[in-house]
């Protein structure tokens, strides 16, 4: 399979018809656009599958043999609506037939039987061109075997991997690793191969957080050997997450080699760092690094001084038979609420449904028909029944169930990401029509392994037929990948001489929030919150720091947990892989109050609930069914037994994600007389050779109550209450988000029809669409350095 190349006069049209611009005005962008060309922005923008037929401007003339082009485009639009529509199980192809005909779908769970390649054997209907995609998210660097519960996967049936019937581990099996995820993904590509007749149609696709929140192999080395490993794997195409711009946007353009001179990317794979020392490498080759082949996609993600795309929008793919399919990526629009505001200040999250809206009709005006989305943002479902409780939908919820409900109908397919659940829908998308919405878990546990059939006629995909079908599949470790598996041995024999080093022992393991046996979450207090808190308190306890008194911890940034036994700098790093520094700051009483309220933000933009790990001797209580800003108790909030005062100070730690207000903490923003101490990791190795054998901290700093208890304390101008606004967002939730469209093909306040993007917004996009064609053009995608497609 290979990508396309889309020509400037391709690129021109299509970018007329999208933004109701006149041919002329795209080569000269100060021209005055009349109002009367909107007509033809509504005409194209409300085109679906039905009234196109793929034999628009760009038909037949953006197809190339050359494997190392691609296509461009740019955007930028507004909110979408949320849905409160059923999800059924992608498995059940009779439920499939039926809400093709109009019914609505159930809420149903994937059959029992193993879901490997062996159980997606519907053939493609006769003369369909059969397309495989299989899909990884949040991988998250996890390249050698993961351990605890991040290795373990519940099946629910069967002895565990002890083998032995009736012991504690039965219902489960061992997952995970990069060397395992590539022959998985292999067998899968191999067995698609030999039963259809189109070999070529399969591609290997990320939906975000591929890098970043790693382990020390790979973070340490800025996650170089996970770029070298995906490369390794052929991955052919992913959408940014929001961990891809952890370390700035700078430094994804930087390992971005494959969009080297498009769009913003103007950086290489070794300028800005100094070689082997902070970046650049020596990899497993023994050459320089030199970046991903695989093109980051972000449809959503403009700059902020010009309008352009930061990255490309979608890329094109030859799927055999003569024709094509695009797929479209895009980032959860919450970013700036959870990555460092400073990293990311040159650019711009928009509406993830709005942004793809906009580059449908642009695909359709090319022809092309069959059009996916890798989106980083997800949902929750509970789980199947055994023995693959990791392969249905039940009672799917969250942003992604919006979304869906926003986009397009001629979205064939959404590949989610970003929420770690592993689940396979049919959503009913806007015209009343199953559309499949999958995600694989995360840490390379699953790969889901889609199906799907594309007319030859029409060369949109059938969603009637029987190769309509996504099932994630474990990846065992039977068969472990032999070359990958020596990229991963380079780089862990690279890091281990200071990684291995011990600098303590637990006396037993320490803990997230609900780790094993289940997945860690966030909205819990955790015992190994409560330690970091402490330990990165205790480093900072001097007059040098202005002797802080609370520390405080994201539960985000806490990535893996401390077993019982010795404990290796490494396994530090891992917890804390992000290389922030912590610092301390004062706040005013009320100010540690406004943090406090800020941890439950599910009714707020940011929509989540994080408890804070927090320090020996604070505590507080909170009642999360009061309004947001009074959630909680101004009186409970004492140090070491005593009030808080609100217009006392305070003196207290932070890292430097939440000292910036990353995940929408801004009330440390308002610190002041600020100091930057050491690596957040360098604490915690401080803390355990003074302190080993180390015990897991108590929780309960924090106590859920509905009763408020009476203080002499003052509460300060306003009760105590507070209403922050969420850092770099509305404050207005995902759910009451004003609609894409009304379905009347017209809109207020001088938005254009459909998708509802302000037209002063979208003026200059059409010199940007010249000046990318014309680098296109000329150009096309870097080499893939020798990897088979």
């Amino acid at each position: 399979m290979r990508r396309t190349r889309l020509s400037l006069a391709v690129l021109a049209v299509a970018s007329s018809a999208v933004l109701g611009l006149p041919t002329a005005a795209l080569a000269d962008p100060t021209a005055t656009t009349p109002a009367s060309d909107s007509a033809a922005s509504t005409a194209a923008a409300e085109r679906t599958p039905t009234d196109s037929t793929g034999t628009g401007p760009g038909s037949g003339s953006g197809s190339t043999d050359d494997p190392s082009a691609s296509s461009d485009a740019v955007a930028t639009g507004t909110p979408a609506e949320p849905n409160g529509t059923d999800a059924a199980s992608t498995t059940d192809s009779t439920a499939t037939a039926a809400e093709s005909a109009g019914e609505a779908p159930g809420t149903t769970e994937a059959p029992a039987g193993e879901p490997a390649a062996e159980a997606v054997a519907a053939a493609a209907s006769p003369g369909d061109i059969p397309v495989q995609l299989v899909a990884m998210n949040d991988f998250h660097g996890r390249i050698s075997l993961t351990t605890g519960g991040d290795s373990i996967l519940t099946t629910g049936t069967g002895p565990g991997p002890d083998g032995i019937p009736g012991n504690a581990d039965d219902g489960t099996i061992v997952v995970g690793g990069a060397a395992n995820v590539a022959s998985t993904v292999d067998h899968l590509r191999a067995a698609f191969q030999a039963e259809t007749p189109n070999p070529d149609g399969s591609l290997f696709v990320g939906a975000g957080d591929l890098i970043s929140a790693s382990p020390f192999n790979s973070s340490v080395f800025k996650d170089e050997p996970t770029i070298e490993i995906l490369n390794a794997m052929h991955l052919d195409v992913s959408s940014v997450g929001n961990h891809e711009f952890d370390r700035g946007t700078q430094e994804l353009r930087r390992i971005s080699a494959a969009t080297d001179g498009f769009f913003s990317d103007d950086v290489a794979a070794c300028d800005g760092v100094t070689a082997g020392v902070d970046g650049c490498f020596t990899d497993s080759q023994g050459a320089p690094f030199h970046g991903a082949d695989f093109p980051y996609l972000a449809a959503n993600v403009v700059m902020k001084d010009s309008g352009m795309p930061m990255l490309p929008p979608f890329e094109v793919f030859d799927v055999g038979g003569g024709k094509q399919m695009a797929l479209i990526g895009v980032v959860t629009d919450t970013t700036p609420t959870i990555v460092s505001p400073a990293g990311i200040a040159d650019v711009e999250f928009i509406d993830e449904a709005t942004a793809i809206n906009q580059w449908v009709p642009v695909l359709q005006s090319l022809g092309i028909q069959s059009i996916g989305v890798l989106i980083h943002e997800g949902g929750e479902a509970g789980a199947a029944a055994p023995p693959a409780p990791y392969d249905g939908c039940v009672g799917l919820t969250g942003p992604i169930t919006d979304i869906n409900a926003a986009v397009s109908p001629a979205v064939d397919v959404i590949i989610s990401a970003h929420s770690h659940q592993a689940y396979n829908c049919l959503l009913t998308d806007p015209a009343g029509q199953p559309r499949l919405v999958t995600q694989a878990g995360f840490y390379g546990r699953l790969v889901t392994d889609i199906r799907l059939s594309v007319d030859p006629l029409t060369g949109d995909v059938d969603r009637n037929a029987a190769y309509y079908t996504a099932h994630n599949v474990p990846v065992t470790r039977n068969a472990p990948d032999a070359a990958v598996q020596a990229i991963v041995d380079y780089w862990t024999a690279q890091s281990s001489v200071e990684g291995n080093r011990i600098v303590g022992q637990a006396s037993a393991d320490i803990l997230r929030a609900g780790a094993p046996p289940a997945a860690a979450t966030r909205d819990a207090e955790s015992s190994l919150g409560n330690l970091v808190a402490q330990a990165q308190l205790e480093a900072l306890k001097s007059p040098t720091y202005g002797d802080p008194v609370i520390a405080f911890m994201n539960p985000g940034g806490l990535r893996t947990d401390i077993l019982a036994g010795d404990v290796t700098y490494s396994e530090l790093f891992d917890v804390q892989p992000f290389g922030n520094t912590v610092n301390a700051v004062t706040l005013t009483g009320a100010g540690v109050k406004q943090v406090l309220e800020e941890q439950f933000q599910k009714d707020q933009a940011r929509a989540t609930q994080l408890i804070l790990g927090t320090s020996e001797g604070f505590s507080y209580s909170y009642d999360p069914a009061r309004p947001f800003g009074d959630r909680v108790d101004a009186c409970s909030i004492t140090l070491n037994g005593a009030p808080i005062d609100p217009a006392g100070s305070y003196r207290v730690v932070a890292n430097s994600f939440l000292i910036a207000g990353g995940d929408s903490f801004t009330g440390f923003t308002h610190g002041t007389d600020p100091v930057t101490g050491p690596l957040d990791v360098d604490t915690s190795v401080d803390y355990f050779a003074a302190h080993s054998p180390v015990s897991p901290p108590a929780v309960g700093h924090g106590t859920a109550t509905s009763n408020r208890i009476t203080c002499a304390a003052p509460t300060g101008g306003d009760g105590g209450t507070v209403s922050p606004p969420p850092a770099g967002g509305s404050s207005t939730p995902r759910g009451l988000r004003d609609p894409v469209g009304s379905g009347s093909g017209r809109s207020g306040n001088g938005a254009l029809a459909y998708t509802g993007a302000p037209v002063a917004e979208m003026a200059g996009l059409g010199a940007a669409l010249l000046l990318t064609g014309a680098v296109v053009m000329t150009a096309g995608y870097r080499r893939r350095r020798g990897l088979a497609d």
